[in-house]
């Protein structure tokens, strides 16, 4: 196990007591260095920005390495397209942007580009081919009809993967999160207004020297892989479970209409048990990782911890509730990952299965954690990963995903592909273990089962 435990100062009171809960095995203090205060003024991030065939040189990078590995793309011919969406920071500074990836001249998703040198090169994938689309008719003005006298949209971005739209109402800015899906928005104002501090340090703390550095050498070297690989000195890894090698869906759950979801979905509570909807995505992850572990990883040794049939919605859905009911979160959710790992160990004794947690106490850092995960995926085992940060009511804060696939190119920049609300997403894998490190995290940490 791997699991993060971090002190803070001066966050509302319900997270400091929330902070009592956490068990951790290993433990870290930050330096009490502090963050730079303020934001850079525009001049200095204009300055600092990229220009437009840089943005697409980096696309191109990421192009002719995860995608062109991924099962996703593979085999796909992909261009970045010049249509890009600009991403703001809350002082209405582009910091990144969403580039929208083309096959057959196409949208077939994006891949959201870092705009300034010292700063992450790239934040997350989506390959869906409505998402960009949908993502252009929310900031149009129907979609924000019930803001009054809104005037303007544009959209913000909160690393590694919280889009809102920001509608001016003249003297006002309100806020508008995109779900999910992008298909429907919640007004999230006030939540961003009592955290804009943080937040905007949140951006400072994107900017280093060392993404500086990893930024100009993929500049100098282009999108050559056998130049980046002399530059780097960096073998490719590419670690995945079966499924994903095979190129087949995750917990693949019958949705309809032809349709299949990667992994569990908390949203499907929703209409029926709004508790659960609120605090499940640890229940689901518990969920896919018994589920994959029954029908796909061993099946003679761990079919008892799931006996339904492995496409039926609700089957799965039963099954979600048992491994609810065996976790049973707190008003907060399921904010242990050692408690995490004791339910499901439960849980699987109940079943009569051997099944534990694997426990790791190194030294949480970015090599340690990466090689964790790769020994989970190398036994075909998913990993389970929670963040603790929490600034608005965004569900990849606060929240646990399933990883079912690691990835770092010669130029070493790496990925990982999770299943999160029914999707398959693709995550630069340093911004996720920044979000968990981070001074205003409560942490997070990382489980799997053998």
């Amino acid at each position: 196990m791997f699991l993060l435990k971090k002190v803070l100062i001066g966050l509302a009171l319900s997270m400091l007591v929330l902070s009592s809960s956490i068990n951790a095995s290993y433990a870290e203090q930050l330096d009490s260095k502090g963050l730079q205060s303020g934001v850079e003024s525009s001049a200095a991030i204009l300055n600092n920005a990229l220009t437009p065939e840089e943005i697409l040189k980096i696309a191109d990078m990421h192009i002719n390495g995860y995608l062109k590995d991924d099962w996703q793309t593979k085999g796909l011919t992909l261009t970045p397209s010049s249509n890009q969406i600009p991403l703001y920071d809350l002082e209405n500074n582009v910091i990144a942007y969403m580039v929208p990836l083309l096959s057959n001249n196409e949208e077939i998703g994006y891949i959201s580009i870092g705009a300034l040198r010292d700063s992450y090169d790239a934040y997350d994938i989506f390959i869906d081919d409505q998402v960009v689309q949908l993502i252009r008719d929310r900031l149009s003005p129907p979609s924000i009809a019930f803001f009054d006298k809104s005037t303007s949209s544009k959209l913000v971005f909160v690393p590694p993967m919280t889009y809102m739209i920001q509608a001016d109402q003249g003297q006002e800015e309100r806020y508008l999160q995109l779900e999910d899906d992008f298909e429907s928005v919640e007004d999230v104002t006030q939540a961003v207004n009592e955290q804009k501090l943080q937040l905007q340090q949140q951006y400072q703390e994107l900017k280093t020297p060392q993404n500086e550095q990893r930024m100009q050498r993929v500049l100098d070297e282009g999108s050559n892989t056998n130049s980046l690989m002399a530059a780097a000195a960096v073998t490719k890894e590419d670690y995945a479970l079966t499924v994903e090698a095979s190129q087949q869906r995750f917990v693949p759950v019958d949705l309809g209409s032809g349709t299949y979801s990667y992994g569990g979905d908390q949203g499907w509570w929703k209409p029926v048990n709004p508790t659960k909807y609120d605090r499940g995505c640890g229940p689901v992850a518990a969920a896919n990782l018994t589920t994959y572990l029954a029908k796909i990883t061993n099946p003679s040794a761990y079919r008892n911890l799931y006996s339904g049939v492995a496409t039926s919605k609700s089957d799965f859905m039963a099954h979600m509730d048992v491994m609810y009911s065996y976790i049973n979160p707190g008003a907060f959710g399921e904010t242990s990952v050692h408690d995490f790992a004791s339910s499901i160990e439960k849980y699987a004794k109940d079943k009569n299965v051997q099944l534990s947690g694997v426990r790791d106490n190194s030294a949480f850092t970015l090599d340690n954690t990466a090689a964790y995960i790769k020994k989970g995926l190398s036994l075909n085992s998913p990993v389970a990963t929670l963040n603790l940060s929490k600034f608005t009511d965004y569900e990849y804060e606060w929240h646990w995903m399933t990883i079912t696939k690691y990835y770092r190119d010669v130029n070493d920049n790496r990925w990982i592909a999770v299943s999160t609300w029914g999707d398959r997403r693709s995550i630069n894998y340093r911004t996720h273990f920044e979000a968990i490190t981070r001074l205003k995290s409560l942490g997070g940490g990382f489980m799997y089962f053998k």
